[in-house]
């Protein structure tokens, strides 16, 4: 790559990276808080400025137009009283803003647009195509709502809450069943990395995941953990998405600790692309001081075609996932 090329990679990424850690941070503090909550708004406008320098950088990089249009369902998410995006209530009865509601509507119309402006770009953006059918279907358009819901499930029919919202709006719509092993079409080539270990006697858990193109990055997250959970007997008889290796690995850490790696396909048929899953655990040796290590030589982590690009967040199997690291708990 030449220089000029190099510097506007740079460029680019110091712009990406912390709008789309701004962006999650809008994301989160926008199920508490109304839009015009002061750190929200500062928020929004740190997002708006990165946006605005990684498109004077790298003019051709549609990038912002998906950030932009996940903050404007941020804005919605932060002005409504449930969730804008169905979570949890897959097969809810149809919801639609009150006529009276001038700013909830104002803020689902900004959707649509910022949706159908990134959908320009790139037709398969399904952040956009998901965005999109929230919008239309809070605004009431039932009909244009259940083609954008069923753009977003042919894109990624892993995603239920597309599928389901579809079927609830248009009476005697079926969706197929996925088809075991088809893939979400996702363009892009990350490692996902997600620890999950149970908490208390409830049956709660706690879980961290990070997402990444860096494959350094994702080795030392995976390294970080090896001694910030606590160990069990276990087995490793599956730890979601396309793993399942049955392997009995002893006493290690409790819960799952899974590494996958999306590798899209050149064209999106015959298969939009490649998913390599492994269990971590399964890798795990003892060091000659009694801890533990990593055996990368037992783990695929190939080099990526068309990395995701560092900072961009990305809807996955019916989840918004974000760049970098983020913690749950359930």
């Amino acid at each position: 790559m030449d220089t000029v090329g190099t510097d506007t990679v740079a460029v680019s990424e110091s712009a990406r990276e912390p709008a789309g850690l701004a962006l999650q941070f809008y994301w989160e503090g926008a199920a508490h808080e109304p839009p015009e909550d002061a750190a929200l708004t500062e928020l929004e406008a740190e997002i708006r400025m990165h946006c605005a320098a990684l498109r004077r950088a790298a003019p051709d990089d549609t990038s912002p137009a998906t950030l932009l249009v996940f903050l404007a369902l941020g804005k919605l998410r932060a002005h409504l009283d449930e969730p804008v995006d169905h979570s949890g209530h897959w097969r809810a009865a149809p919801v639609r803003l009150a006529d009276a509601d001038a700013t909830g509507r104002a803020l689902a119309t900004e959707v649509v647009g910022a949706a159908r402006r990134a959908l320009a770009l790139r037709t398969e953006d399904n952040i956009a195509a998901f965005s999109l059918a929230c919008a239309l279907e809070w605004l009431g358009d039932a009909e244009a709502a259940v083609a954008a819901y069923v753009d977003a499930f042919r894109l990624d029919p892993q995603d239920v809450i597309a599928g389901a919202r579809a079927e609830v709006l248009e009476e005697g719509l079926k969706l197929p069943c996925p088809v075991p092993g088809r893939r979400a079409l996702q363009p892009y080539g990350f490692y996902h990395l997600e620890r999950t270990r149970p908490v208390g006697p409830s049956g709660g858990t706690r879980s961290a995941e990070w997402l990444s193109s860096d494959r350094a990055a994702i080795r030392r997250a995976a390294e970080d953990q090896l001694d910030a959970w606590p160990s069990a007997t276990a087995t490793a008889t599956g730890t979601g998405i396309g793993i399942g290796t049955g392997i009995g690995i002893g006493t290690g850490p409790a819960g799952d600790f899974a590494l996958r790696t999306w590798l899209p396909g050149e064209t999106p048929e015959p298969s939009p692309g490649e998913l390599l899953g492994v269990d971590v655990r399964a890798a795990l040796t003892r060091t000659p001081d009694g801890g533990r290590a990593i055996d990368w030589s037992k783990i695929p982590l190939p080099a990526l075609r068309n990395p995701l690009p560092a900072g961009l967040p990305i809807r996955w199997y019916g989840r918004w996932r974000f760049y970098g690291d983020t913690e749950h708990h359930a």
